[in-house]
This record gives structure tokens, sequence and C-alpha cells, in this order.
């Protein structure tokens, strides 16, 4: 199997995030490490500006905003260890946009008590959608499902690969786990420039929190596990600084079984964004940039209720919702889903993890290369009416695309019900 060629081991660390090393695979590790550390640790940042006089970080800032200081104007890019500020005229056009989204190499110096940037550079390479070609040809070589691709580039075994990765595992659950898998994965397609929403209420340990890291950095997804505020979400009304949606390219919000009554507040704008990719703040207050975004909305948390186990899913997870929110509201948050998940049965997804990953730079390409295909295999089947017909349209594409079922047509009738795993 060429396989081998394209994994890269997971890494665990005490200083890094597995998926930062995932990211940087090219680059020395000692170095990533204390750059991390850097951009984190406030103490080792002073330590390390004190010995050396200047300090490497990496990460991507929470938050950007501009400042004056001096007669000059400032990017201002907010670091757990501190603020950076980083001379306008040092930014390019592809830079400036690169800076609100991108994880960062910053170099920096300090004068004072301030950190003022030296250097800036983006890490993640643009997505090339030869890569994602070449991956999809070289597995079908060697007999792997294209549906596959997307279970062994998160880091799990799939069924054709069982033996590469000397597991025993029972076809059985390998089955659950990739569909669960290459449903998550849907979220990340676009067929036609649209985005496909998800939510997901599954018992614990199913992997949706590893998802969401890993497209951190794979694709520059946003992650929330906290009631997302309007400030986080869309734009801090206090220094202009852009939210989450604006500088991610899809946002994964986490334990909402947890909060989903502290929600009600910003319900709206999740409704206009999703549907017309138009995010506002609440009426009244600071007028937010008029960029339209249509990004991906994963909403995720853990099974509850057991009482309700006999509904379908679309029907379990609005009910659940429907304990914390509005109904009418809940009901329009569900209108603009295509994929809901849940389970019944546990699935201790941590079992049956391979150890490696697909490299980011052949899964970005990947998805980018998928969702070309998916655009091209796009079809009007005619099924349900308003955004369930569109929901049905945009699933069987993507099915068609990974050879994900013999009748992609019935599988896209399951818009209307979910999928239990």
């Amino acid at each position: 199997m060429k396989l081998k060629e394209y994994l890269v081991p997971v890494v665990q660390s005490d200083d890094v995030p597995p998926e930062i090393l995932v990211a940087l695979r090219s680059t020395d590790i000692e170095r990533v490490k204390k750059a991390w550390k850097n951009a984190n640790n406030p103490h080792y940042l002073i330590r390390t500006l004190t010995v050396s006089g200047e300090a490497e970080l990496i990460g991507k800032p929470s938050t950007v905003r501009f400042a004056n200081r001096g007669g000059a104007t400032y990017y201002v890019l907010k670091y757990p260890s501190g603020n950076i500020y980083l001379d306008v005229r040092m930014v390019s056009d592809e830079l400036a946009e690169f800076i609100q989204t991108e994880l960062l190499r910053v170099v920096v110096r300090r004068q004072g008590s301030t950190l003022y940037a030296v250097s800036v550079e983006p890490l993640i390479a643009t997505p090339k959608e030869e890569r994602g070609k070449e991956l999809v040809e070289v597995f079908e070589a060697d007999g792997i499902n294209l549906w596959e691709i997307p279970v062994i580039g998160y880091g799990y075994i799939s069924p054709s690969t069982k033996s590469f990765f000397n597991s025993n595992a029972p076809d059985e659950i390998l089955n659950r786990i990739s569909r669960l898998v290459v449903l998550r994965f849907m979220s990340t397609i676009r067929v036609r420039g649209a985005p496909v929403h998800v939510i997901e209420l599954t018992t614990p340990n199913t992997g949706k929190t590893t998802f969401a890291v890993r497209n951190i950095y794979l694709l520059n997804w946003g992650y929330i596990n906290e009631t997302p505020s309007f400030s986080r979400l869309i734009m801090d009304a206090r220094n202009g600084s852009l939210g989450i949606v604006f500088r991610s390219n899809g946002v994964f919000i986490d334990e909402i079984d947890k909060y989903a009554k502290e929600m009600k507040d910003v319900i709206s704008a999740f409704l206009s964004g999703m549907s017309h990719g138009i995010w506002k703040r609440a009426k009244g207050d600071r007028d937010t940039p008029n960029i339209k975004r249509f990004i991906p909305i994963y909403l995720a948390g853990n099974r509850v209720n057991k009482s309700l186990s006999k509904q379908n899913t679309r029907t379990y997870i609005q009910n659940i919702l429907s304990m914390s929110l509005p109904s009418s509201e809940v009901e329009a948050l569900i209108d603009r889903v295509a994929i809901t998940i849940t389970n019944t049965e546990p699935i201790n997804a941590s079992d049956y993890v391979s150890k490696y990953v697909i490299s980011d730079s052949y899964l970005r390409g990947f998805v980018t290369y998928i969702s070309k295909l998916a655009t091209k295999n796009y079809k009007d089947l005619g099924l349900f009416s308003g955004r369930m017909r569109e929901h049905a349209n945009n699933v069987y594409a993507i099915c068609t695309t990974l050879n994900l079922s013999t009748n992609c047509e019935e599988f896209a009738k399951s818009v209307e019900t979910g999928w239990e795993i």
C-alpha cells in the first residue's frame, strides 16, 4: 500500500497540541514547541526576550484590531502571552487577509513594555486541488474506497485498512465509526459554494471534539465550547475586532447540551448567517461589516433524555433544543440544517484510532477537489420542498462523489429524518 506515504503520526506532547505538529510536519519540532510556548505562556516569552532579544511565536491571534501609537497605525494581535503591535505599513494586501484568518509565525522584539512584530508570515498553505486528486487516484489504486479517505484522514481505522494497522476490530463497529466520520466530513464540503450545516447529539467519546480541533488547523475552523456571545461570534463593539464568523472558514460550537438556553440572545444571528451569510449584532448595536460569509455551522453536544429515543433523529434533536429555546426559533434553526446525527448505542471511538492522520496539505486538497466534483454531481432530485429540497440535493451530490452508497437518492432522503449511527 502507498497509504503510508501520505500518513503523519499523531505525536502527543505536553507543550504543543498534536494538531499543530501535524500541520507543521516539515518544521523542527523543538523550534515549534518553543514558538508555541512563546505565544501561549507570558513568562516563557519574557524569558526568551530577555535572553535572546527577540522571540518567535506560532499561533492564531484570538482577536485582531487596530490602534494608533506614536502617529502610526498598528494591527494589535492578541495572544495569551500578550498583545503584539504590527505596523500596518509592513503588511501587504494578501498578508492583511491572512492576519485575520490564518496560523501565523511572528518574530517580536520588546520596546519598554510593548511587543512589536519584526516579521509575520502565514503558515497554512493555499489548498491545492491536484493533491486531492492525487490522493484519490493513489488510494483507489490501493483498493481503498473514496469514502474511507476522510475516515483515515481524521485518524481512524477503516474497514479496508484493518490489516495495514494490524487491527482485529469488528467490521460492524468500523462501519459505524466510518459513517459517523463521513457525515461529519460532509460539513467541510461545499456544493456550488453552499455550506452544509450539521447538528449532532451523540454519546461521549464519539470523537466530536477531536474532529473540531483538527479542523482548526486543517481548514481554519473556529471552535467555541462556551455560550457564543455576539462579541465572540460576530464583532466586539468595544474595539471593532471581528468575530469568529469573519475570521474562520467554519464554526464548530461544542457542548450545546450544557448551555443551549443561553443561546437565545444570539439565535437570530445564526438564522440569518446560516441561510443568507449575513451576520449582524443585536438591533441598535454597532454595525458589523457588510461582508457575506457562507460558512458551515456545526452544533454538537452529548445525547441526553433517552426517553425520546423512539423519535427519529431530526425530531429528537428539535425536541431537545425546544426544551431550552423558543420552539419557533428551534424550528427555523433545524430548517437550515442538512444533517442531524445521534446514536443510542455508545461508540468508543478512541478504541479505534490509528495514531496516524493524512497530512494536512493532502487532506485539505481532498476537500477542495471533492467540493469541485460534488458541484458537478449536483442534481435536483425533486424531493421535498423549501430548504429540505436543497439539503437533499447537496447530500446526494456528496454521496455520489464519495461513492458512499449504491443508492444515493435513497441516502439523500434521510435528510428528512436524520441519521442514527
